[in-house]
Order: C-alpha cells, then structure tokens, then sequence
C-alpha cells in the first residue's frame, strides 16, 4: 500500500460513517470524492437526501470508449465500533502493525473502496483497460442498502453495466453467490404483575421456555436445506446450507415484575435457491403448531426478508474473473458462494451477472473489536480488479 492510499485509507476511517446513526456521510464522500478525482476518475454524486437526511452515493467512472462496462461495487458505512475502550488500537485512526493496518471498516469496506479506486487510477496510468469501469461507493449497506445500492440501480440514476463485482467479500474464495435473510423477532404474550403473586400472572419468560426448545427442532430442519452451490473453504458442509439462529431474547423490567412479555428475535439464513416469503411461511406454521400444542400466545414480526442470489459459472465474464483471481493469487482458489448476504443481488436482479472478492479475511475482526486488513490481502484484490480490466474483450 502506497502513502497515497494509505492516506486515502486514514481520512475516510477517521470519520465514523457507522450506518446506525448515519453521520459524517456527506463529508466522507467528499473526501472520497476528491481521491477520485485525483485518480483520473470523472465523479457524480447521486444522494437522494430521504426524509432529510443526506444520503451521497459516490460514482466513479474511466471511460475508455469500450463496448462494455463493469461496475465495482463498494460501500463506506461500517457498523459502530462499539465499547471503543476495548480496543488495542484507536477505531477511528489507521494503526499500521508489520503486514496489518487496524481501524474501524479498514477491511469491510473502506479498504476496498481504495482498492477499487487505486485500481483505476493504475489503470488509467497504464492506459490498458479492455473495459469501462463505474465504482459505486455507497452508504448503507450495513442495514441493507436502501438508498445506496439499492437506489443506484433501481432508483433514478438506474446504473447498468454488463458485469458487477461485489468487492466487498473474502480473499480466500471467488464468490458467485450469497445467502439470503429472514429475520425477526416472536413476541410471547403473558400477563404482567407483581412478584410476589407469580401464580395471579402469566409469566412470558416462562412462557418462552417451551418455544425456544421447539425452535431448536427448526435449526435442525433447516440445517438439512442444501443449495447447488459450494460453502466456502472451512465449512462444516460442502455445500451451502440453510442456518436458523436465536441472537437475541428480552423481558422484564424489574426483579419484582412478572414479565408480560417476551422478545425472542432470530436470524435465518437462505440458501439461493429459496425465496423468503416460503420460507417465512414455514415459519409461521411452525410457530403457530407449538403455541396451539403449549397453550400460548405469539405474534411473528420481520425485521428483514431478502432473497439470496447466484450467477451462472459459465457466464464469459465470470470465468474472465474466475481466471483473473487465479492468475494473480493462485490456480487453487476455490468458486462458492457466501454464507452472508451483500449487494449483489440488486445486481442479478436486474440481469448483471456478478462475482465478489475482496479483502475481508474470517479472521480480521469485521464487526467486531480491532478490525484490521492485511496489506496482502489489499495488494491481490487491487491487482485482481487491474487485470479483470485488462483481460476483459
């Protein structure tokens, strides 16, 4: 990584983008904006400022008057840093260490943006890209992409391009596909009271209990769910399979309060092949067969129901990309699809076939506490977008 990419690194890390509070949006993409522009790029902004809060989609374009045109498909939000004091290093600062650099979204996915972007700019040095290139830097994509990618390609500017690459994925693996979501949360329904009457009241939390081992038949059922599609390397299955989780369950309020009610939120993950709505209607049947036999009150609330997606191997493009990754990192890197979701499906949807690579390694703390990237892992996915670019006719 040169200084100037290292530079370009720290002042998009330093401002907290974090999707949940949705701040520091417009002055990061001005800083992403003048990179850009330094590079070579010709830049746009597209922010369509819902209900009043600025949302700047940042696109960047080399226009070399070729037949067909690639989209790179970035994101600057990250998710919050957290407990901030539990950090060896600051969050919001670039802290090199031998071949890593720590910080907030240095891996997912400000370290990509410059990937991406550092890419272009080598290409336009070299003069030797085959293909146009359009680099959607996005907010939003944390919490699903409404108003980032999703605005991009089904909103006004209804960007196109002949190939899509999510850079926004693993090094170790060429992905050509992702997982879907289904998530939510079941609230149980008792009757609040006082402790110390626990048999006037109907207590949620132990309501819950007969459910939440119920539930756990519906991780086993979804576990026998197997797409076409290969797990990522150091899966416990070959191929992808279906995933049902319990994150989170809140009651109560006080210790001498009977609990009216309980929140049992969950995460189910597709396979591709399946679509959210079935699925959401299995649930719901299930749910409802175990509090009619438990005698129980419920009501099934989604949070997020998105499809998965995948792209045909034998795609020309796609195996230009396949052989792109091969030729700069190894002849053994595997093709399978992502056990998470990203925004490549807003992209299939539309017909664009698409693939994903990036920087983000399982074990670099993505979401989590001391985030980092590894130097090398930048290095394969710039070089890999360079000669993509080259390859393409």
């Amino acid at each position: 990584m040169n200084e100037w990419e290292l530079d370009f690194l720290r002042r998009i890390v330093q401002l907290d983008t974090n999707s949940t509070e949705q701040k520091n949006y417009v002055e990061c993409s001005e800083i992403i904006k003048s990179y850009c522009e330094e590079a070579g790029l010709s830049v746009e902004i597209f922010d369509p400022n819902h209900d009043g809060r600025h949302q700047p989609n940042v696109v960047a374009t080399l226009d070399v008057g070729a037949d067909k045109t690639v989209l790179l498909c970035t994101h600057y939000d990250v998710v919050p840093a957290g407990d901030v004091d539990a950090w060896t290093y600051p969050p919001f600062d670039v802290t090199v260490k031998e071949d890593r650099v720590y910080g907030r979204g240095v891996t997912d996915d400000k370290g990509n943006v410059v990937a991406a972007v550092s890419a272009a700019k080598e290409l336009i040095k070299r003069g030797t890209s085959k293909v146009n290139l359009k680099i959607l830097i996005s907010p939003n994509e944390e919490i699903g992409g409404i108003w980032g990618i999703d605005y991009l390609v089904n909103g006004p500017p209804a960007i196109r391009g002949d190939f899509a690459v999510v850079v926004d994925s693993g090094p170790n693996y060429i992905s050509i596909g992702a997982s879907g979501i289904l998530a939510g949360t079941i609230t149980v329904h008792g009757t609040q009271g006082h402790a110390g009457y626990p048999f006037a009241f109907n207590n949620a939390i132990h309501l819950s209990i007969p459910l939440l081992n119920s539930l756990m038949e519906f991780i086993d059922l979804r576990r026998k769910v197997t797409s076409e599609l290969p797990a990522p390397p150091g899966s416990p299955y070959q191929n992808l399979w279906g995933r049902f989780s319990i994150t989170m369950f809140h009651s109560g309020t006080k210790t001498n309060i009977i609990p009216g009610t309980a929140d049992i939120s969950f995460d189910c993950r597709l396979i591709p092949e399946e679509d959210p709505d079935t699925i959401a209607g299995d649930l719901e049947k299930f749910v409802a067969e175990i509090t009619s036999d438990v005698g129980i009150e419920t009501e099934l609330n989604y949070i997020t129901k998105a499809k998965g997606w995948s792209s045909d191997p034998e795609n020309p493009l796609t195996k230009i990309f396949v052989s792109a990754v091969h030729e700069v990192v190894s002849p053994d890197l595997p093709v399978a699809a992502d056990l998470g979701g990203n925004d490549g499906h807003y992209f299939t949807r539309v017909g664009i076939p698409t693939a994903c690579y990036g920087t983000i390694a399982d074990d670099t703390n993505f979401h989590g506490i001391d985030e980092f990237m590894r130097f090398s892992d930048y290095e394969k996915v710039k070089n890999t977008l360079i000669r993509f670019a080259e390859m393409c006719e």
